[in-house]
């Protein structure tokens, strides 16, 4: 079999590199072009994936059945450079009822033929391509996380703003084949029930959601729950209420200027709270109907860590697309292509530097530089004393978390880290930094914690902490009491976990914090030279790449 480059072409563009039925390579566009959440055609990141290549012909597949944003481009050249995406604007909900017509007038045949034609021209001037495959945007999310799980049976769902013009399926999966049982149409309201009120609060649609999150845990959701029962709620029949893209929205006319006149906090509360509880009516209602308990996610609305705790309480198992937004589709694209890909089995796919290389960059920065006898006592020493401390190790993790490799590291103990670590950083969060703790001390951190738990080991779902936890590592604890664990094993990271375990001997804590290496807006951290940049910038205090230890001058 020769080499296959999954492809994302969509907002988080990206590409992916299959050889000898292993994935081996994976990278999202805005690690390579430092623009976060980039839209541009993912160019660098297949030139990445040719380099690792010896394959003159390759097969490309594209995670979509159409792609309106090659046909855009084609249009408009600027199309790609528009920052603004507003939920409120003409311009987004025109481009929501193209996918739906397109959808429901089953022109997609055609459209797909015309889209292969732009992308063959595109592919061209890389290499000779042998075949190009387009999938269907949520057939690829289904496949992708239903093969990366362990389950021989399940029930899978995805869920985003729109791929293709649907916005929600229902597969049943059993032996590595997939049954759709339902889909709705990009007009489902819980399309854009997150986003849209995102932007009401004065974040960015599509990128921000995450803030909200942590915000809702500050505000009283009784407040304004009854207002968000009106924009999202379960039809009773098996999916959600519509949306009318034929009316144009407002920010300043009906419940969007009533909303409008609460707290941010609160009218985040309400919107979190109405969602876990639309969503569990919706989630019982099909594990009822297919008598399915073990449950498999993908789409962006599975970044939601609480929405997904809630599901994890009244489900057998669960697992969860670890790069569950569109970001991850190109693997997901692979795995829908091919019925034999060996199980992703780790999310450490992407650049990695040597050490002669990382030294060279240090030389020619003019940075000074030390290599501990003891890599992990020293790291662990630091920490101890207060230091931050950035990681920049190995292979550059796929996916939105650091797991360790692209990471910035501290102490737990401090309940005022939040505040000035982010300010270093530029950032503005209302999430606590997140714990990477040593798996076999996880059920002493957090309560009904499964330590074989997927979600539990890529930080993609909150946990309710322990009293002893609250007590010794408040750095890490939200104000709800919960935190988003890393679990972490010595097979899966050596260095990393060595590092925690040495501070664990010298503190008795047996967590540090773990947030990604990046300043605000910007993309983690892939390259030295990002590093370097961020790390002077930020000033912190201490870095290590691969063997070597860099003090910032002060």
């Amino acid at each position: 079999m020769g080499a296959i480059i999954g492809i994302t072409d969509n907002h988080d563009s990206g590409a992916c590199l299959f050889e000898n039925n292993k994935l081996v390579y994976a990278v999202n566009e805005e690690r390579l072009n430092r623009e976060k959440l980039t839209r541009k055609f993912p160019k660098l990141s297949i030139i990445e994936c040719l380099k690792r290549t010896k394959d003159k012909e390759i097969t490309y597949v594209i995670a979509s059945n159409f792609t309106p944003i090659s046909l855009f481009r084609l249009l408009n050249k600027k199309y790609v450079s528009i920052k603004s995406r507003s939920q409120f604007s003409y311009f987004v909900n025109l481009y929501f009822l193209y996918q739906i017509f397109i959808r429901k007038l089953k022109l997609t045949k055609f459209e797909a033929f015309a889209s292969k034609i732009i992308l063959q021209h595109k592919l061209k001037k890389f290499s000779k391509i042998k075949d190009l495959v387009l999938i269907d945007h949520h057939k690829v999310h289904s496949h992708g996380a239903f093969s990366s799980s362990s389950f021989k049976e399940a029930l899978v769902i995805t869920v985003d703003a729109m791929g293709d013009g649907l916005s929600l399926t229902i597969n049943i999966g059993k032996n590595n084949k997939l049954t759709e049982v339902y889909q709705e149409l990009g007009n489902s309201a819980i399309s854009l029930y997150y986003s849209r009120i995102t932007e009401l609060l004065g974040f960015k649609a599509l990128r921000h959601e995450g803030k909200i999150l942590g915000l809702s845990c500050y505000g009283d959701s009784s407040k304004t729950i009854k207002y968000m029962k009106k924009l999202l709620y379960f039809n009773g029949q098996g999916g959600f209420n519509k949306l009318n893209h034929l009316v144009p929205v407002s920010k300043n006319k009906g419940i969007y200027k009533i909303i409008n006149k609460f707290k941010r906090e609160d009218v985040a509360a309400g919107l979190q709270k109405n969602l876990e509880i639309e969503f569990l009516k919706f989630l019982e209602y099909w594990m009822k109907k297919t008598k399915q308990t073990n449950i498999c996610l993908a789409g962006g609305l599975f970044a939601n860590v609480k929405l997904n705790q809630k599901i994890q309480e009244i489900a057998k198992d669960i697992f969860i697309s670890s790069h569950m937004g569109d970001g991850g589709l190109g693997v997901g694209a692979i795995f829908t292509h091919l019925s034999n890909c060996k199980k992703l089995d780790s999310l450490y796919l992407g650049n990695e530097y040597t050490d002669e290389f990382i030294k060279y960059v240090l030389d020619k920065s003019k940075i000074n530089y030390s290599i501990p006898t003891n890599l992990a006592k020293t790291v662990a020493s630091l920490l101890s004393k207060n230091n931050v401390v950035v990681l920049f190790q190995g292979k550059m993790e796929f996916g939105p978390r650091a797991l360790g490799n692209r990471s910035l590291l501290y102490r737990p103990d401090d309940p005022k880290v939040n505040d000035w670590l982010n300010k270093k950083l530029n950032r503005t969060e209302f999430m606590p930094f997140a714990p990477v703790v040593l798996i076999e001390d996880a059920k002493k951190c957090f309560k009904k914690i499964n330590i074989n738990s997927q979600p539990a080991k890529h930080m993609i779902m909150t946990y309710e902490c322990t009293d002893w936890m609250k007590k010794n590592c408040p750095g890490v604890v939200h104000i709800d009491g919960s935190a988003r664990p890393q679990l972490i094993d010595k097979k899966v990271n050596p260095v990393y976990y060595n590092i925690v375990k040495e501070f664990k001997k010298i503190t008795g804590l047996p967590c540090i914090i773990n947030t990604s290496f990046n300043m605000h807006e910007e993309p983690i951290v892939c390259s030295p030279k990002d590093a370097i940049r961020a790390f002077m910038d930020s000033k912190l205090d201490y870095m290590v790449m691969n063997k070597y230890l860099i003090e910032v001058k002060k």
